[in-house]
């Protein structure tokens, strides 16, 4: 358990710590927010019509394991933030055998640039050492840039670059050679050395 205060004006209280299955209400609403705000970034992230239940399923399925550690930030019996934590096994042709993953995070706008998601992450950081991981991931929507930047704060840096590629509006023309490509022969006289 944490606790800490933040905040420059008024101080508050939070509470970072284990979440418990009384949490995952809270933490489903909290990611409701999330998938909002992330379909209003690009129709990329558009949501299934079920989205929270098969969320809320995936969530009770993965808090259940030991390789999962879910954090809440707590001020005053409300829950302000989570982050959801994963251990997982890397590509195995690297040195590297396990690499920490964070998954899902977000802080209420109100408790957003008090330190809410960089006492979470320390939080984190301690789990993923005491599993002996060297290294952690996560991705950030390209078009999030406040995300972009406070996890650029927190010393991530970008190590992978991916692309997207909608087949739908995909032009299978574009694909098409733009020239054809001729291939010749060249004759070869039997008998001559």
């Amino acid at each position: 358990m944490c606790r800490a205060e933040v905040g420059q004006i008024t101080r508050i209280r939070i509470e970072i710590r284990d979440a418990v299955k009384g949490d995952l209400g809270s933490i489903g609403n909290l990611w409701e927010r999330l998938a909002k705000y992330h379909e209003g970034l690009s129709d990329q992230f558009t949501l299934a019509w079920d989205s929270r239940r098969r969320w809320s399923r995936y969530l009770r399925e993965k808090f259940a394991e030991i390789s999962t550690k879910l954090i809440v930030a707590e001020e005053n019996g409300r829950i302000v933030g989570f982050m959801l934590c994963l251990l997982s096994p890397n590509v195995p042709v690297y040195k590297e055998r396990k690499v920490g993953v964070i998954s899902d995070v977000y802080v209420l706008e109100e408790r957003r640039r008090k330190g809410v998601a960089r006492m979470m992450f320390a939080y984190a950081v301690k789990w993923f050492k005491k599993n002996k991981v060297r290294s952690v991931r996560l991705a950030v929507a390209h078009a999030n840039m406040e995300g972009r930047a406070a996890w650029r704060q927190l010393g991530f840096e970008p190590y992978m670059l991916y692309k997207r590629l909608d087949l739908e509006a995909l032009d299978e023309e574009a694909l098409a050679p733009s020239r054809r490509v001729v291939v010749r022969r060249k004759k070869v006289k039997r008998g001559s050395s």
